[in-house]
């Protein structure tokens, strides 16, 4: 836990991790390991963590886990994909526009519809 304090997240995380491979029952580093991977933003991991926590151990957190933690970082994994979805679609929006742009055209002339 003092690694984690000290901002050594890498190494923190992997001290955690072993422990847990020693002890798969341990929450305590499944818990610690799940704040890491929130502050680096791997969102998926940290819910993997968060629910493995509430089945080892259901009374661990549990108001906690079910109220703030897990809607938290499912809010959170869906706001990245989003942020990531936008960011494909700008890329290959201006991908085309340079491809069309030989032609004096951009995707603005195109009406774009989402696959029902």
């Amino acid at each position: 836990m003092a690694l984690n304090k000290a901002g050594k997240q890498m190494q923190a995380k992997g001290e955690f991790s072993k422990a847990i491979e020693r002890n798969p029952k341990y929450t305590k580093p499944l818990y610690q390991r799940m704040n890491i991977y929130k502050k680096e933003e791997e969102y998926e991991r940290a819910l993997a963590d968060a629910n493995k926590i509430k089945e080892i151990d259901p009374g661990y957190l549990q108001p906690q886990l079910d109220q703030r933690i897990i809607p938290e970082l499912e809010r959170l994994q869906k706001e990245k994909f989003e942020k990531m979805k936008e960011e494909v679609v700008g890329n290959l929006k201006s991908m085309g526009n340079s491809v069309l742009g030989y032609f004096g055209m951009s995707v603005d002339n195109f009406k774009l519809q989402q696959n029902q």
